[in-house]
């Protein structure tokens, strides 16, 4: 595969982002924990060459990519749970004064676009960059309760106050690796 010379810089659209944090979400739910190799990224990197064309990507291409795109990811969580900054759910954007902003992109350049643009495809940031992973028999997703079943309608999610918890009055024995029972 040719390499890129000195001045030709791979170009991400919104396309190719896209499809990458689809490969790379394919990968780790088959895979469970286990990160991608340079061997997958050089193959995935041939796979976006002929379907997109251009200046040729390269393995290190991609694996720098998904590392810019963990801190863009890490960035948006930031500032979603920080007080103080408002959310515009209907443009999916962080609502902040442009001082806050500054101070922020000081420390995240990566996150500059968030302010104008939001985070695109935050499903597939989650499941490549937040999601435990897990693959074999026993393998289900976060969504999923129990192996793969969702909740049914019928099920009662309320708390009824006159419901007896149990408390603990009997100190933990370590010499019977502290299973003592609450008692009531």
């Amino acid at each position: 595969m040719p390499r890129k010379s000195l001045g030709e810089t791979y170009v991400w659209d919104p396309a190719k982002e896209k499809r990458f944090l689809q490969k790379l979400d394919d990968f780790l739910s088959s895979n469970g924990s286990k990160q991608p190799t340079i061997q997958i990224y050089e193959l995935w990197a041939n796979e976006f060459n002929s379907e997109f064309g251009g200046v040729p990507a390269h393995g290190g291409t991609l694996y720098q990519k998904k590392e810019r795109m963990k801190k863009i990811y890490r960035g948006w969580k930031f500032l979603q749970s920080r007080t103080g900054l408002g959310y515009d759910p209907v443009i999916d954007r962080v609502i902040c004064s442009d001082e806050a902003w500054q101070s922020f992109i000081k420390v995240n350049k990566e996150c500059n676009h968030l302010r104008h643009e939001g985070l695109r495809n935050k499903d597939l940031y989650y499941n490549v960059f937040e999601k435990n992973h897990a693959a074999g028999a026993f393998a289900f997703g976060s969504v999923t309760m129990g192996g793969g079943s969702t909740p049914s309608a019928d099920f009662d999610f309320s708390m009824d106050s006159s419901e007896t918890h149990p408390i603990f009055e009997e100190e933990i024995d370590p010499t019977n690796g502290g299973m003592q029972g609450p008692t009531r």
